[in-house]
């Protein structure tokens, strides 16, 4: 059986109905009427075994990939440049690039090959954005174990035009235990804000909730700051990433003004972190790239940014974060031992009991150049007022 990456990276598509509007195999997305051309069509797309893809006016947003030894992720994730916003390894060591018959897709990956020449390798369970937990009664799902996610249920999958939304179930298997532990529902919402939102800026956006209910009594989740809600920004973002090429290095800006190693281990209702990115390459430009060679670190470059918004309604709010220099950029709501190491009395931990639930709510902004402070003020204000109870 193929992995699912293999599936993610393949182009056998199904047609499938997604709300009111079929979408048809071996075909582009379907576009809507001109009377809405004024306005960023969203559509998606089946990829064989569950993998998802969304776009926005018939360019690759996002995908969502079931299986990433062991956990569920979003990857690809773009900028409305079409910059890739999050690191490309190591997903692009898992497909055969040079073996894509879909233009698109091959385009992509060979960006991500570009923007993460002389990157980092190190912490490959860092998979572009996902969520889980290093320590759920005993067992670690955040490194690469035999705990693992694993999708059990498609809930739902709509699109109207506006907005795709996925609604899955997955259970989380303790190898410690041998045994499920906990089931959540989680429901990612792929869409652009309008531009009025946010300064008048381009800015597109991933909500991710989910409710995670014990199967059975005492599943603690333990204090550490190896969790929960990850982003593995593209190497060139991060900060420390100017100590080996002077052009790269971002900085990172939180809701109290803190920026860069301050906004570690605080807890904050926003951060945005964002820097220098490689430029989305397509044509001619991309083809004399290509030829340059793995080693060419010189190539072109834009700015991105990333912004994961914490919703008010999520257990220990506002949580803290574990936003490091390397580009991990990770929303952590047990970790207060670590993050207040003088606190004598921090315990984040938390046990459910059968049948209890904790809920979680974040908003990411995939965005191009920099936000400002206002800019992420304004956004979060419209984020807290439309969250569904």
């Amino acid at each position: 059986m193929r992995s699912l990456f293999e599936a993610f990276s393949s182009t056998r598509r199904r047609s499938f109905a997604v709300g009111a509007f079929a979408l048809l195999a071996f075909a582009a997305p379907v576009a809507f009427s001109s009377t809405f051309a004024a306005e960023p069509v969203v559509s998606a797309e089946k990829v064989d075994d569950g993998s998802l893809r969304v776009y926005v006016d018939g360019e690759l947003f996002a995908g969502y990939v079931p299986d990433a030894q062991g956990t569920p992720i979003v990857w690809p994730l773009r900028t409305p440049s079409g910059a890739l916003a999050t690191r490309g390894w190591p997903m692009i060591d898992e497909i055969d690039v040079d073996a894509q018959t879909d233009a698109a897709m091959k385009a992509i990956y060979q960006n991500a090959q570009i923007g993460e020449r002389g990157g980092a390798k190190d912490h490959p369970h860092h998979r572009s954005l996902w969520f889980n937990h290093g320590a759920v009664k005993g067992g670690d799902f955040w490194a690469l174990t035999d705990s693992k996610i694993r999708q059990t249920e498609v809930v739902s999958f709509d699109c109207d035009g506006k907005t795709a939304v996925l609604v899955t179930k997955n259970r989380w298997f303790n190898a410690k235990l041998n045994r499920d532990v906990c089931e959540d529902l989680r429901t990612l919402r792929f869409g652009v804000l309008p531009s009025a939102q946010v300064g008048g800026k381009n800015v597109r956006y991933v909500d991710f909730s989910i409710r995670i209910t014990a199967l059975e009594d005492g599943v603690l989740f333990g204090d550490t700051k190896e969790g929960s809600f990850g982003v593995r920004l593209p190497s060139p973002t991060a900060l420390t990433a100017k100590k080996s090429n002077p052009k790269w290095g971002g900085r990172i800006l939180d809701d109290a003004g803190r920026k860069d190693g301050e906004t570690w281990g605080r807890r904050s209702a926003w951060v945005d972190y964002s820097g220098p990115a490689a430029r989305f390459l397509k044509g001619d430009e991309l083809t004399r790239e290509l030829a340059r060679g793995d080693k060419a670190t010189d190539f072109p470059l834009t700015t991105i940014g990333v912004a994961v918004l914490n919703g008010p309604e999520s257990w220990a709010f506002p949580s803290w974060r574990h936003v490091r220099d390397y580009g991990l950029f990770a929303t952590n709501p047990f970790g207060q031992r670590d993050f207040e190491p003088k606190n004598k009395a921090a315990d984040g931990s938390k046990t459910l009991n059968r049948g209890e639930t904790l809920r979680f709510e974040y908003r990411v902004l995939l965005h191009d150049g920099d936000l400002t402070a206002a800019d992420l003020d304004a956004a979060f204000k419209v984020y807290e007022q439309n969250i569904n109870p």
